[in-house]
């Protein structure tokens, strides 16, 4: 399955884990509970109370597990990566209205 973890609150359940990839720059907040995560890339595991961020730095798998009781996650994505991803949209956008611009101006000098 795949998750926008762009500003999102997910809950854990206990024995639940959830496994990521390729999330570097993402923030993982733990806005309830405790929350154990293991980053293919960094030194040791993460352990989060509530309350507490850890920005993902890596772009190996991310195992991010409830333990002692059920909790909820938010991912924040950086300011900079929200605006590079604005940025690519609207490049997306401005290639097709040129594609289309373009192919009319042909129908219109045929």
């Amino acid at each position: 399955m795949k998750i926008d973890l762009g500003d999102g609150e997910l809950y854990l359940r206990e024995h639940c884990p959830l496994r990521l990839s390729d999330a570097p720059g993402i923030a993982v907040r733990c806005t309830k509970g405790v929350l154990w995560m293991t980053i293919t890339g960094e030194a040791g595991d993460i352990v989060l109370a509530s309350g507490e961020t850890h920005r993902i730095r890596s772009t190996g798998r991310i195992v991010i597990e409830s333990i002692g009781g059920d909790a909820r996650v938010r991912f924040e994505r950086s300011t900079g990566a929200r605006i590079a991803r604005a940025l690519a949209g609207l490049a997306g956008k401005m290639r097709h209205a040129i594609t289309t611009v373009s192919a009319a101006s042909g129908r219109l000098t045929a």
